[in-house]
């Protein structure tokens, strides 16, 4: 509750103090993460038996903060190299949001003049950096929610994200996990740290009873190695994104047996089931619930949103 208070207030603040609160709010985060690795040690050990209890037959994102957990034993190479053994990359395809910011979408795309793909950044930590290491890491062509794959269906999943015209539509990474049966890996995050549940939103379109985006279209101007294009897409709603808590679904999730958590140090990780987590939004609408708060659906909504969810079962 306190952190959607301060979002919505943080909206009203000329754009010298944003800046100097998002400076005071990383300081802070990571004089915590200094403190929990002090405190807390996690063996490899631990892990590799956390993830031997998970079904990892499949396509997997994985979303992940390491220091969330605690200090973790060895580094980031070894932590990664344990999670892609559990992996049949051959047959599978494992995928990370490769973000290059974070904080506000909308402050990042009116601060962006153009965007590179070669030299953009990974803000996503550490294991997805490592990832994006691996020899064959393909990342997608998209101004503000890249990602990263390797494995058997990369080229699929990174392929024409550029065309979508917001960041979660058909052609993009997240769509195509959810539909292809996909599970979500939440490693030392909650609910709140996933990009996932956006995917339902652009299903719906013009049928979702919420403004998730700001009016505006940005037109970014992109460098792919040789590729040069014009990128539209459009920023997440800061209003709503300030009211949004992806943690009103997990009861949900639990119910329909949709994910599975373990503790580990002063965190969890977390199996999801991708295309559960989008059925399960969509049933709250019907319910008259949201990640936003509570919703009215007309009734050409409601109609249109049973009409998804029998479609994607």
């Amino acid at each position: 509750m306190i952190k959607r208070v301060f979002k919505l207030i943080k909206l009203y603040l000329p754009d010298f103090l944003k800046r100097k609160l998002d400076q005071k709010v990383l300081e802070n985060k990571l004089d915590k993460h200094r403190e929990r690795k002090q405190r807390v040690f996690v063996a490899l050990e631990e892990i590799n038996t956390i993830l031997d209890n998970f079904d990892l037959n499949c396509d997997l994102i994985i979303h992940s903060s390491t220091s969330n957990i605690g200090k973790i034993e060895g580094n980031a190479k070894q932590l990664t190299d344990l999670i892609i053994s559990k992996l049949d990359l051959d047959n599978h395809t494992l995928l990370s949001p490769a973000l290059p910011f974070l904080g506000s979408m909308k402050e990042y795309l009116d601060s962006l003049e153009s965007f590179e793909l070669e030299t953009a950044k990974n803000a996503m930590g550490n294991i997805s950096n490592q990832i994006m290491k691996m020899d064959g890491c393909q990342r997608s062509f998209h101004p503000s929610h890249s990602v990263i794959a390797i494995g058997r269906n990369a080229d699929f999943y990174i392929s024409e994200h550029e065309k979508c015209n917001t960041p979660f539509c058909k052609e993009s990474p997240y769509w195509k996990l959810t539909m292809n049966n996909g599970k979500i890996l939440m490693f030392g995050v909650g609910l709140n740290s996933i990009t996932n549940f956006h995917v339902y939103e652009d299903m719906l379109g013009e049928y979702l009873p919420l403004d998730v985006y700001a009016s505006q279209v940005y037109k970014i101007a992109c460098k792919n190695g040789d590729i040069r294009s014009e990128i539209e897409t459009r920023a997440h709603n800061p209003m709503l994104s300030a009211k949004r808590d992806c943690e009103r679904a997990r009861e949900y999730l639990i119910k329909n047996n949709y994910i599975q958590t373990y503790k580990i140090g002063d965190s969890e990780i977390s199996l999801l089931d991708a295309k559960g987590l989008t059925l399960t939004l969509l049933q709250m609408l019907i319910d008259g619930k949201s990640i936003y708060g509570k919703v009215k659906l007309s009734k050409e909504q409601i109609y249109r949103v049973v009409e998804l969810i029998e479609s994607i079962k």
